[in-house]
Order: structure tokens, then sequence, then C-alpha cells
């Protein structure tokens, strides 16, 4: 057999439908989408004595799907002051 090593990743992902109060006038609902954070586990290949697993973890992500019901804040708008508030 030759000594190639053959990886295999398994990346499990669930995303929920979130609600979030707008930034700008703290009385709109924000539609989003949120990716929790997430384990990547790469194993090595059959004949790997001595290559262990190695495990990393992301970072969770939102996804905006709308504007601001309230104000008519845009989607982007939306988005711009999340990151800048450091929530994204």
């Amino acid at each position: 057999m030759n000594d190639l090593s053959h990886e295999l990743e398994i990346i499990i992902m669930s995303k929920q439908y979130e609600i979030l109060i707008c930034p700008f006038c703290k009385k709109g609902e924000i539609s989003c989408l949120y990716f929790p954070s997430t384990w990547s586990e790469k194993h090595g290949g059959r004949n790997s004595l001595g290559r262990g697993v190695s495990v990393s973890k992301s970072a969770s992500s939102w996804i905006v799907q709308s504007g601001c019901s309230s104000c008519g804040k845009s989607q982007e708008e939306v988005e711009k002051q999340l990151r800048k508030d450091g929530f994204q």
C-alpha cells in the first residue's frame, strides 16, 4: 500500500432563525440567521500511526436577512451597525 494520508473532515452546521432588536431605533425587529460555532475534526489516513486527530472550532456567525420593520433602515445599514457594535 502507498503511504498517502487521506484526510476526512467532518463538519456539522445547524442554523437557527433569530429576531434581533434594531440597533438604531431599539423598537423594530431584524430577521437573522444564526450559525453557532462548529467543531471540525481531521483524521489521518488508515496507516497514520503517530498522526493524531486535529480538532478546531469555528466562530459563530450572523447573517442579517432584513432591514428594520420600524424605522426603515436597510439590511446593509443594519449589518454595518451590528459589526461596528461588535455583534458579528
